[in-house]
């Protein structure tokens, strides 16, 4: 089966040979090449070295004027044939009867193409009809993390995840632009206009999209910014990998969800909040009830008894639905799990008081630490009352940390809310795990307290509940080594040892 729509077009070029590297200034020097989609298109990164300044350049075929005149006729009739067409939601069909439909006309023109400028046609009419048009490169472009267009006639920019932010070569004029941020909004299921110049939305392929029209609320028109999301979530697998948060916290994690121990990931923009709550939402039983309430859809499960819910923008005050209408009808769908993609507003109060009512609550929230943290919750929006704090179990802070040109994501502390001080009425918190950016090492800096209270409400010793948090953390380790990191096969073995965990693990051990 197909991935993309570039997988259906290698079945229909003639030719490989598509690509032709231009001769670039003698100041401008080749940093690195590598193939974005074989053999359509590369990214190339060029040095300026008078200024020391690396480009981004995204190399296309290349057409000729002629060429693009046949290919801007055939495309405009493509348009007028295919909107006629019922045409099925399968990516193999759609690609079929495009193909059909240029065969056609070519038939009805009398044009002969030769096999290198039919392969190089077939490459942008793909790219129009199924892609993203002039940023597709982008898009299909792994290593790039965030894609920033801020305006008219200016060059698009990117995070490149080796070579940090860099400028491109595609630049979009004012009808491009335009017509550009339409096409986003519109596949995203979104309105955007003169009237209503502001949308933030989720593409069909997860990645988050935040669009202006116009230039009323930006003087330097239209512009967008997509943040790229991996297909696949993140799993804890992949969090221990990349040394976002060590194996014997995701341990003590597991643990707490199980036990129904709610949790905030803080943490400031592009810090990995989301990210980190989607990978340890897989240690929810695999029976639980769960509901996750979000603006834009961006936490994914493999797990079965799961309600995603998304808010709903109105002209009408009535029309519209919000995260708080959303956690209010979740309450009373009798969830034993409560995710909500971030708190921002009212919303905060009513998960709070889940909280307190024994609905395990899980979201994210924009602050630098746990001082901001309590400071923005009993701030105006959220307005939640310090008495209601208590029953936060665990606060996460998330860092982004740059290294050179790399952005690396790091939970910066674990720590416990453990109630409210009689005296003076401040949160007590136990910080148990600090990471030191010098070493680049998470510290154990005192041990968890929460373990008591599982050992309480299971009945058993703490040192049977940290014997069973070491077992869990050799688990996840064994996961590791072993390569395991498909987000399904990951849910798969967390769930496969809630229901027997010596069997679980003697055959990760044995490698079945």
């Amino acid at each position: 089966m197909a991935k993309n729509h570039y997988d259906i077009l290698r079945r229909y070029i003639t030719t490989e040979h598509l690509l032709e590297t231009p001769k670039f200034p003698d100041n401008i020097r080749i940093v690195e090449e590598y193939w974005i989609q074989q053999p359509f298109t590369k990214a190339i990164i060029l040095e300026n070295e008078d200024e020391f300044k690396n480009v981004y350049y995204a190399l296309e075929p290349t057409v000729s004027k002629e060429e693009a005149e046949i290919i801007s006729a055939i495309y405009d009739d493509l348009k007028k044939i295919l909107v006629l067409q019922d045409i099925s939601v399968k990516l193999e069909e759609r690609g079929e009867v495009l193909v059909k439909a240029i065969k056609r006309l070519a038939k009805e023109y009398a044009i002969e193409f030769t096999d290198n400028f039919y392969s190089r046609m077939l490459y942008y009419f793909f790219r129009d009809f199924f892609g993203y048009g002039l940023i597709d490169p982008l898009m299909e472009d792994t290593n790039v993390e965030d894609i920033s267009c801020d305006g008219y006639n200016i060059p698009i920019f990117i995070y490149h995840q080796k070579y940090g932010n860099l400028e491109t070569n595609i630049v979009l004029d004012q009808e491009k632009l335009d017509r550009m941020v339409l096409r986003l909004t519109q596949r995203s299921g979104k309105h955007i206009s003169v009237a209503s110049p502001i949308v933030d939305a989720t593409l069909p392929d997860g990645n988050r999209l935040q669009a202006t029209f116009g230039t009323e609320v930006t003087p330097h028109g239209s512009s967008f910014t997509i943040r790229k999301f991996t297909v696949e979530p993140m799993t804890p697998i992949d969090l221990m990998e990349k040394g976002t948060i060590p194996s014997g916290v995701l341990a003590y994690l597991w643990l707490a969800i199980e036990h129904k121990f709610s949790a905030i990931v803080v943490g400031e923009t592009a810090s990995g909040k989301t990210t980190t709550l989607n990978a340890i939402m897989m240690f929810i039983p695999p029976d639980a009830k769960v509901i996750s309430i979000e603006d834009t859809r961006e936490i994914k499960l493999h797990h079965e008894n799961w309600v995603a819910e998304v808010t709903r923008a109105g002209i009408e005050e009535e029309e519209e639905i919000d995260m708080y209408d959303l956690l209010k009808t979740a309450l009373r769908q009798r969830p034993d799990y409560i995710i909500v993609g971030e708190v921002r507003g009212k919303e905060a109060q009513t998960l709070f008081q889940a909280m307190s009512t024994g609905h395990a609550s899980y979201s994210t929230l924009h602050a630098g630490d746990i001082n901001q943290m309590v400071y923005r919750l009993e701030s105006e929006p959220l307005n939640v009352p310090r008495s209601m704090l208590q029953f936060l179990d665990i606060a996460l802070v998330q860092t982004m940390w740059v290294k050179g040109t790399t952005r690396l994501r790091r939970t910066k502390e674990v720590n416990e809310i453990l109630g409210i001080d009689p005296t003076d009425k401040n949160l007590l918190v136990n910080q148990f795990v600090r990471w030191d950016p010098k070493r680049d090492r998470h510290l154990e800096v005192d041990i968890p307290k929460k373990l008591e209270k599982m050992a309480d409400f299971l009945g058993v010793s703490v040192q049977e509940v940290y014997e069973e948090l070491l077992n869990r953390k050799k688990y996840l380790e064994l996961m590791l080594s072993k390569g395991i990191r498909n987000y399904r096969e990951v849910t798969k073995r967390i769930h496969a040892y809630y229901r027997n965990p010596e069997l679980a693990m003697a055959k990760m051990e044995e490698g079945t």
